[in-house]
């Protein structure tokens, strides 16, 4: 009986050290390349469990969509320097041809990088006053471009964002300056346009009021002549001594009540 269990438990040992390194398990979202000696055996994409030899070695590459955030300094067209941070979503499109060209560690090798010299190149066509105005427009530029890079590669670009945009405390303060210049100047020019659009209103009214005044004048003057005129009358028929004039024919006279 003792020299049963010696021989089983070499056999035990040698299956239960073989066992686990024979079989391999993928989960979804995810590939498995199975490589043998440094050579591709083959590539599994369904999940499951698998049989491996026990010299096989298994890489899983994460085809979900993954997030890097980097950091990178940029300089901008009027050479303000500028610290960038930045979020990439990215998803790996084929995982064979991304490990034969790049291996496992593509992030650091490709996606960082791509997006350092992207950035960079996109930032440099921005002066710093119009990379803050056109925040979204650097954003659409460097899309653009990143996404034409990783796609050679086997990567796709899900989405990109920018994190944060910090420049120099001298920018930041002259902005603040100019800021505050701009709106002392709309101040003013406000109050200008103000006193301008009251002084034409104190403009409108004296013009009112001066043709009101010559309406009133004239018709005085035309009232003043109609009273002198029946004051005339008036006179004419205090001198009259109420004996008509006599005159032949069959004219009838008229009586002049003016004043001679």
């Amino acid at each position: 009986m003792n020299l049963k269990y010696f021989l089983f438990f070499p056999v035990g040992l040698f299956l239960f050290v073989i066992i686990p390194v024979s079989f391999y398990s993928l989960n979804p979202g995810f590939d498995a390349i199975q490589l043998r000696f440094g050579q591709i055996v083959q590539v599994v994409s369904v999940p499951g469990i698998y049989v491996k030899a026990p010299v096989d070695h298994v890489v899983y590459i994460d085809k979900r969509i993954n997030t890097a955030a980097i950091e990178t300094p940029a300089m901008s067209r009027d050479l303000q320097s500028v610290q960038i941070g930045m979020v990439i979503n990215y998803r790996v499109v084929d995982a064979l041809k991304l490990y034969q060209n790049v291996g496992v560690n593509f992030e650091k090798i490709i996606i960082t990088p791509f997006a350092h010299e992207s950035v960079k190149a996109v930032v440099a066509k921005f002066t710093a006053e119009d990379l803050i105005q056109y925040r979204h427009d650097a954003k659409d530029k460097v899309v653009e471009e990143l996404r034409d890079r990783l796609s050679l590669q086997n990567i796709l670009l899900v989405d990109f964002n920018f994190i944060h945009l910090d420049f120099s405390e001298d920018f930041i303060r002259a902005v603040e300056e100019k800021q505050i210049a701009e709106q002392s100047a709309k101040t003013a020019k406000n109050l200008t346009e103000k006193i301008k659009e009251e002084a034409l209103q104190i403009r409108a009214r004296a013009e009112a009021e001066a043709y009101a005044l010559q309406l009133k004048r004239e018709s005085v003057n035309e009232t003043l002549v109609q009273l002198k005129q029946v004051e005339a009358q008036i006179k004419a028929i205090e001198k009259w001594n109420g004996v008509l004039p006599r005159v032949t024919g069959e004219t009838i006279p008229m009586i002049d009540l003016r004043s001679t």
